[in-house]
């Protein structure tokens, strides 16, 4: 895990460091530029061949060094935050406050460490009482523990806060908000297990308490892992993203990125309306150029744009053949139905035109004659646009055709109209 984080955070300080390096050295960037440093720094001391180069003067520096880092890491994110969501003023406020609690809470651990700095409080590998369990062999060692914690809580539970209040505010860029969303979750489990750190350190402290049976790694190295790594990846995500939006050198890559998407899109969109298209295909074959002869057939179309559009002209074409077995009354109903259910424009328009597929394809198929006054379905479209608008459209049409109860009555409906006409 240690090795996915250190590749993570590489991925990270290259793509923010080309960003400011780009010109864009606003303050939240150049903070969240110093911040990947320090979460890179935090990934490469649990190295083994690094933290050996931490041992100085027969003194193990990890805890203290690994702790302090990963401190200002989150300072520097929270900088990154703020400059981004707040008033200039109002954000140099709050990293003035987080500063003055990261230095004092920093001041004291490094403190209680340099009072008992061979204690095994604060040796993270096999024979420390972090990973090992048991009884502290000095008291410094849990007070240290406790101090962290207790400082962990406010800059995290901040940065949660702070990064799910940007990520609602991008929601607009969904790559933007879900990074956001993503690296808010894991900071939120890193704050809730500090909670655990409080608890252990706690009955370690007070008399009369027995210590947790657990070591304290056994329950919050897996989600602290799964925190550090869900963090990283909302952020590598973020900076790649970023570098392969803005680099001149990545434009071919951006156009062909851009080119598969829209294919994707329109493959897509046509998949999901060969239900509708291959059920009025049935009744009315004849309109239909060169049609797939099942769903199967139709998955291996590739040609997606053209696609789209033949499958859009034939579904018009089916709207207007099966209009003229529908008298005009039973649009207006529609319509009125439509309204009483709180729908309204292109919503009302789709509904309306589910109904006549439906009445004008069960009339046809019945052989009933033409009724003198047919349903219009032109004049009630809002707006008639390019090929995305109409495919929004068939696809409210197609969810409405099949999933609608006014459109499952519609038969009912077209016989009281025709009993009312008959009357």
């Amino acid at each position: 895990m240690a090795v996915v984080g250190l590749i993570g955070s590489i991925i990270a300080v290259i793509t923010v460091l080309y960003r400011v390096v780009q010109g864009g050295r606003t303050p939240q960037l150049r903070a969240l530029g110093i911040g990947v440093v320090f979460s890179f720094a935090a990934s490469l001391v649990r190295i083994p061949g690094v933290s050996a180069l931490l041992v100085v003067g027969g003194v193990d520096l990890t805890w203290p060094v690994e702790n302090i880092v990963g401190m200002l890491c989150n300072y520097f994110m929270l900088c990154c935050m703020y400059f981004t969501v707040e008033e200039p003023a109002a954000a140099a406020r709050q990293t003035r406050r987080h500063l003055t609690a990261l230095l004092c809470a920093g001041a004291i651990l490094v403190f209680l460490f340099s009072l008992a700095p061979h204690s095994r409080e604060f040796d993270f590998g096999p024979h420390g009482r972090y990973t090992a369990g048991g009884r502290p062999d000095v008291v410094v060692g849990p007070i240290a523990w406790l101090i962290l914690a207790v400082y962990l809580v406010y800059p995290l539970q901040d940065l949660a806060r702070v990064s799910l209040r940007w990520a609602r505010k991008a929601a607009s860029v969904r790559w933007l908000s879900l990074a956001l969303g993503t690296y808010s979750l894991c900071v939120s489990i890193a704050a809730i297990v500090q909670f655990h750190v409080i608890a252990y350190q706690v009955a370690l402290l007070v008399p009369g308490l027995a210590p947790f049976p657990w070591p304290e790694a056994s329950v919050e190295g897996p989600p602290l892992a799964v925190a550090g790594f869900g963090s990283l990846v909302g952020l590598c995500a973020t900076g790649v993203y970023s570098v392969l939006m803005t680099s001149p050198w990545l434009r071919p890559v951006r156009e062909m990125l851009h080119r598969i998407q829209l294919w994707w899109q329109c493959y897509a969109v046509c998949c999901r309306l060969y239900a509708l298209w291959s059920t009025l295909w049935r009744a009315l074959p004849s309109v239909a150029l060169s049609p797939a002869r099942s769903r199967a057939a139709d998955l291996l179309r590739l040609r997606a744009t053209w696609n789209l559009h033949r499958r859009i002209i034939e579904l018009n074409d089916f709207l207007q053949a099966f209009r003229r077995h529908v008298d005009a009354d039973v649009g207006d109903l529609a319509e009125t139905l439509a309204r009483e259910r709180g729908l309204t424009g292109g919503d009302a328009a789709a509904l309306v035109d589910a109904v006549v597929l439906a009445v004008g394809r069960e009339a046809y198929l019945a052989g009933r004659p033409m009724p003198g006054s047919v349903v219009d379905v032109v004049g009630r479209r809002s707006e008639v646009g390019g090929l995305a608008h109409e495919a929004r459209h068939w696809l409210r049409v197609s969810a409405l055709f099949f999933g609608s109860p006014i459109v499952a009555e519609a038969s009912a409906v077209d016989a009281q109209v025709r009993r009312r006409g008959r009357g």
